[in-house]
């Protein structure tokens, strides 16, 4: 008689540990919701031409594999000749993206009352802290004080900027 009883109640936890696994398989194929305090991954955006509200310089723009990418596009005719170029590359760390600009650009100056003409590359730093769909907004590391013969930043000092798309 002992026998008896014990069947089903083997079979009935048999059957309870079934279903808790068979659960768990179903949990894990479903997404998981953002865990407390992490951000969501950024909604690509469509590459497209952003216009500087500061400079006038526009900007391709597109984000790649968890990165920002921004290059300047109407590089006046002499300067492309040469080379000209400014790009930005940008990692997302918390809510902002922080990066980097590589610029290869002319350089001229009075220097101990001599013109000094030079081509010089720079790599400055810059924060992307909003990405809309109307607006890129942000601040970048500017030039206060410059060494044009020696392509040599001295001193920097922290800009705003606003893009906007082009119309």
């Amino acid at each position: 008689m002992r026998q008896s009883w014990r069947m089903p109640t083997l079979t009935l936890a048999s059957g309870l540990v079934f279903m808790q696994l068979a659960t768990l398989a179903l949990l894990a194929q479903q997404p998981s919701p953002p865990r407390r305090g992490q951000l969501p991954v950024p909604v690509p955006i469509a590459p497209r031409v952003w216009r500087s509200e500061t400079t006038g310089k526009e900007y391709r723009v597109w984000i790649e594999n968890q990165r920002f990418h921004a290059e300047w596009v109407n590089v006046p005719p002499d300067l492309a000749q040469r080379g000209a170029s400014i790009r930005t590359t940008c990692r997302l760390v918390g809510a902002i993206w922080i990066g980097t600009t590589r610029s290869y650009l002319p350089c001229e100056a009075v220097e101990s009352s001599q013109r000094v003409r030079n081509w010089c590359r720079l790599l400055t730093k810059i924060e992307i802290t909003d990405v809309k769909a109307d607006r890129i907004t942000g601040r970048g590391e500017g030039l206060r004080r410059f060494d044009c013969e020696r392509c040599k930043i001295l001193e920097t000092v922290w800009a705003d900027f606003e893009w906007v798309p082009r119309r």
